[in-house]
């Protein structure tokens, strides 16, 4: 098997132990759901309005994953199809996790305690500028630019990975120091986000037609 044709795993098994943490946690919320939850401070507004949250989890678990595996250039090269029908799939699903995100964010009755002025700001910033990204690359396939494509849709799933990457950050801070502060929180999980990007724009440079073979293959 050539270079070309080769199935590149690493890339999307880290994405997807980055989302793994997430991933359970959404699945254990849909089951709590499901049953006759105790309501809390923490899930009165996800008791009190379900669905919602429910399209976000779901619709965030397909991005996640099939999002990952979009970045293995073998498997784009040796299923083309599949990887336009899963690029779908990765674009609708953004899209309403981007949307069920800012609504949640602007219509939940959420406590300050969980969230402060900073964290409600960068997440509807968030979900706005991932709406934004995945349109830009949408118009760019369709115009026939790939590299442009490509680009937006890595700042788009850097963007609606946030959680994982905020595990990441928050999981060595409460194991050092101690549960954090309101603000500190809102500063760590705004910087997750900002991280994400960063290693996003790192990944573009890498992956530019000039150096890299991640567009080998078709879309």
């Amino acid at each position: 098997m050539t270079n070309a044709t080769r199935i590149d795993w690493k890339v999307p098994l880290v994405l997807l132990v980055i989302s793994a943490v997430p991933l359970a946690a959404g699945i254990a919320r849909l089951i709590g759901l499901a049953g006759n939850p105790e309501i809390s401070t923490e899930n009165a507004r996800f008791v009190a309005a379900p669905f919602p949250v429910i399209v976000h989890i779901v619709s965030a678990s397909l991005f996640a994953i099939l999002g990952a595996l979009q970045f293995s250039s073998g498997l784009r090269h040796l299923n083309p199809k599949w990887h336009r029908v899963c690029g779908r799939i990765v674009v609708a699903s953004g899209v309403l996790a981007a949307l069920t995100g800012l609504w949640m964010t602007v219509m939940y009755p959420i406590p300050i305690e969980l969230q402060g002025g900073l964290l409600y700001a960068m997440r509807v910033l968030v979900s706005v500028a991932m709406l934004l990204s995945i349109f830009i690359a949408v118009v760019s396939v369709m115009d026939g630019d790939i590299a442009t494509h490509r680009a937006w849709m890595i700042r788009a799933y850097a963007l609606g990975q946030g959680a994982g990457m905020q595990v990441v950050v928050l999981l060595p801070w409460m194991l050092l120091i101690g549960k954090p502060s309101m603000l500190q929180r809102d500063v760590l999980m705004s910087l997750a986000w900002l991280i994400n990007l960063l290693v996003a724009e790192m990944a573009i440079q890498r992956w530019s037609p000039r150096n890299s073979s991640f567009y080998r293959g078709t879309v």
